[in-house]
């Protein structure tokens, strides 16, 4: 019930500006699904396949503007960790740092509530607004389908563009564990310079692997960007490793909330 507390002052808190957002987001990816026409969009891919590999690689080692999964992918879900993942990176990294700075968390831990409750109901604050916004959005591009006929030109896989919003959404909870596990242990600055770090680091190994030596490209293996690359499924239809990547970003989420719950345990606070 403590950690329902935490959660809920978290979620009256924030509610103002989560809801501005995902208003301005999920109107803007209403009116962004009318963007797709493939005739129009037919010369665009001509001369994205011109582009190096590197910048492909960037969406993902499939890329196709001509089918509208392809289309999500592109301006969507590849690059979903630039629109919600460095907002929540900052704003986790940034959470119970600003606490300490500014003192309040001695008054909220002088009351009977433990520290993991404490943690945990941070955590768990940002994964309901996230997945608020994610709700939303998906809704929104459902709403444009309907609207829009443009949109409906090509085959609509629904299946695997709900899946990929459940995917990109796993994938947005590790970004969000990465910041927060680092607020833990860390001031406000360094937590926010080393959780930017490590995503940018993942970002490069994750998109540009391939650009590395033969003999260098596993190392591809240690990015939470490689396992969020869902072109092969909105492009080829192919749902080969779907389970197996989710379940790694997923476990890689558990490892490091329960490493921060125990580190901010062991933390010498003064109260």
């Amino acid at each position: 019930m403590k950690v329902m507390h935490i959660i809920g002052k978290e979620l009256k808190k924030d509610y103002k500006s989560i809801l501005i957002f995902t208003a301005l987001m999920s109107i803007f990816f209403m009116w962004f699904v009318s963007f797709f026409d493939p005739e129009m969009l037919a010369g665009l891919e001509e001369a994205f396949e011109a582009y190096p590999e590197a910048i492909r690689l960037m969406v993902g080692q499939f890329a196709s503007l001509g089918e509208f999964g392809g289309f999500l992918n592109i301006y969507l879900f590849s690059i979903s960790w630039f629109y919600f993942g460095i907002y929540f990176i900052l704003k986790s990294a940034q959470n119970i740092p600003k606490e300490i700075d500014f003192k309040t968390i001695d008054i909220i831990l002088s009351k009977p509530i433990t520290r993991t409750e404490f943690t945990l109901g941070k955590y768990f604050a940002f994964l309901i607004e996230m997945l608020f916004i994610f709700y939303s959005i998906m809704v929104s591009v459902l709403l444009g389908i309907m609207i829009f006929p443009t949109a409906t030109v090509t085959p609509i896989f629904l299946n695997e563009i709900l899946f990929a919003f459940l995917w990109s959404y796993i994938f947005m909870v590790a970004l969000i564990s990465t910041g927060y596990f680092f607020s833990t242990f860390l001031s406000s600055k360094r937590a926010l310079a080393f959780g930017f770090g490590v995503v940018i680091f993942f970002y490069a190994v994750g998109q540009f692997w391939k650009a590395f030596p033969e003999g260098a490209q596993e190392i591809k293996r240690i990015s939470i960007f490689f396992y969020s690359d869902m072109s092969n499924l909105l492009v080829n239809h192919i749902w080969d490793n779907v389970g197996l990547h989710i379940a790694i970003l997923l476990t890689y989420s558990v490892v490091l909330i329960i490493s921060a719950v125990i580190i901010f345990n062991k933390r010498d606070i003064p109260v």
